[in-house]
């Protein structure tokens, strides 16, 4: 009896054993994810220019971790790195670009000390060549006329820098107004881009759309897909000078073929959804790669769903666009 009991005790203790270092394999998306926010975090211009950013991806990174302690479905797991990795990279774009910006405002303030310098200098210059010229009419009583006209001239000189120097002003207040507006712009697009879930890339703002929007193998779109593609509208909205390409990816799995039909399918359902929320089709360019340019490695079934996604590419302040070489 005791024999059994005992064996029954370390049958429990290796089968605990066993389910604990399963937890222990390392999910590669939420490894993803934990790299891109210690290097967000651990960055101290990002840190400083972009804590709320930085503070939204350690959350999300949290959230990610729960889940996968608590055996959590993958989809979710994945959907939490994903949200992780991405406002890390966010924050890190926020932080570049608010850096940017000092920049821009100390080379404004730098621009307008040198204008306000050359003004003084031509206004002292003025006044020197006024005061020489009444000295020089008071010594030479005959050249009395000519210096008198002399004199005339520096007055107008003077007032023609006077004027100058106010036509300067003003275009220095202009110049500062105008880039407050760009400077507001750009904090509005700073905000809508987080709203979206964007990030800035070399090809642009970049939105991606995971396969969570549709059912498998399908290319009708989920309700939860609403929401999005709602931000995204009211995005596009805000700033009509932008256009965009609507992109469909899929994993490895099937014919060259039929992916790319299936890409390009779900690129069109997005598509589609944009123009019913208003956006003008006449800024939109659709396009399926099927298989073609993988986020992720298909041997897995992680990487293979994050490969199965719908990449919106927002063109930049330029309107221009930079499709896949």
């Amino acid at each position: 009896m005791n024999t059994n009991r005992v064996s029954l005790a370390i049958a429990v203790a290796f089968a605990l054993t066993a389910a604990g270092c399963a937890s222990l394999v390392p999910n590669p998306a939420l490894e993803d994810a934990r790299a891109h926010v210690q290097a967000a975090a651990s960055n101290p211009d990002v840190a400083a220019r972009a804590p709320h950013e930085v503070k939204r991806a350690q959350e999300a990174l949290a959230q990610a971790d729960r889940a996968w302690r608590d055996n959590d479905s993958p989809t979710e797991v994945n959907h939490q790195a994903y949200l992780a990795r991405t406002r890390a990279q966010t924050a890190m774009d926020l932080a570049r670009a608010r850096s940017a910006t000092d920049e821009l405002q100390m080379a404004q303030r730098e621009v307008d000390r040198l204008r306000l310098a050359a003004r003084e200098r031509d206004a002292a210059f003025a006044q020197s060549e006024a005061q020489r010229q009444a000295l020089a009419a008071n010594a030479a009583r005959a050249d009395a006329a000519r210096a008198n006209q002399d004199a005339a001239r520096a007055n107008q000189d003077a007032a023609a820098a006077a004027n100058a120097a106010a036509a300067d002003r003003d275009r220095a207040m202009l110049a500062e107004q105008q880039a407050r507006e760009a400077r507001d712009r750009l904090a509005v697009m700073e905000t809508r881009i987080i709203e979206i879930e964007g990030s800035q890339t070399d090809r642009g703002i970049l939105v991606t759309l995971g396969d969570v929007l549709f059912e498998f193998g399908k290319a009708d779109l989920l309700p939860v897909a609403e929401p999005r593609l709602d931000r995204l509208a009211n995005f596009l909205k805000q700033f009509p000078e932008k256009k965009l390409l609507v992109e469909g990816y899929t994993d490895s799995i099937g014919s060259e073929s039929y992916n790319r039909e299936l890409s390009r399918r779900r690129a069109e359902a997005v598509h589609a959804a944009l123009i019913r929320r208003g956006v003008d089709p006449a800024r939109m360019a659709v396009e399926g790669y099927g298989k073609a340019f993988p986020v992720a490695d298909n041997s897995n079934p992680t990487g293979r769903q994050m490969n199965r996604r719908v990449e919106v590419v927002v063109s930049d302040d330029k309107g221009n666009l930079r499709p896949r070489a």
